[in-house]
């Protein structure tokens, strides 16, 4: 049985990243669950920027997620754009779907 403690480390993760960096483009955020390295669940911090390049790279930047590990994947409205990383301890997913035309 999941436990709301379980989610704990994530929501503080989640709240300082606000709180470093509130002069970003507002993202929508959830906590997700996800297999850990050793196969156990966790819980992570997934931010979407919606349709901008310039937001993604923005928070890319500002969570130090490094460039060169950028999935690119197909989608029905395009190229999705996804980064992962650990920032405060938690993994963090940075995810965007661009619209060419912006």
């Amino acid at each position: 049985m999941t436990t709301l403690s379980g989610r704990a480390d994530a929501a503080h993760a989640l709240m300082m990243l606000l709180a470093e960096h509130g002069h970003l483009p507002q993202p929508e955020f959830e906590l997700h669950e996800y297999e850990s390295d050793t196969g156990a669940p966790d819980w992570g911090v997934c931010l979407v920027v919606g349709d901008s390049l310039s937001r993604f790279e923005q928070w890319r930047a500002a969570l130090d997620l490094d460039p060169d590990l950028i999935d690119y994947s197909a989608c029905s409205h395009g190229t999705s754009l996804s980064a992962v990383g650990e920032v405060h301890g938690v993994s963090v997913e940075l995810f965007a779907v661009p619209d060419p035309t912006k």
